[in-house]
């Protein structure tokens, strides 16, 4: 029960970060380096609940990852490490179309940034829910 409660909290943290990061890019100074058609989202509700349950999705499968190598990640620092540097390849593939299209580095860079700590956030409370069980380990 307390893995599952780390996991929906992370969820909903990264989710909640993922909104702020959406309101924050389309009504901040950031808006000059946004695509153009990042104002005109219609975002539905349906949008938002099916992104919240990929969010879990993800989660639950680098909760399944870090068991499976928890004897490898005794302590919290390296369990958060080990989630901050998969979440940060996810958002880099994320930006991967940056290569060959019409997007502003400049944004890609400030998104692949942003989803890190959004990442990063996520591995702290996720560290701090899950913890291996072997003698020794913090």
């Amino acid at each position: 029960m307390k893995v599952f409660i780390g996991i929906l909290l992370a969820t909903i943290v990264n989710f909640l970060m993922g909104v702020l990061g959406l309101y924050l890019a389309t009504s901040t100074f950031v808006i000059g380096l946004a695509p153009n058609n990042i104002n005109s989202l219609e975002l539905s509700t349906f949008d938002y609940i099916f992104s919240f349950f990929l969010k879990f999705f993800v989660i639950l499968v680098l909760t399944w990852i870090l068991y499976k190598v928890m004897p490898l990640l005794d302590k919290p620092r390296k369990r958060v490490l080990f989630i901050f540097f998969l979440g940060s390849i996810f958002a880099l593939y994320n930006e991967v179309d940056l290569f060959w299209s019409d997007v502003d580095y400049l944004w890609s860079t400030l998104v692949i940034i942003a989803e890190s700590i959004n990442w990063l956030i996520t591995a702290y409370i996720l560290s701090r829910f899950i913890k291996p069980r072997h003698l020794g380990a913090l």
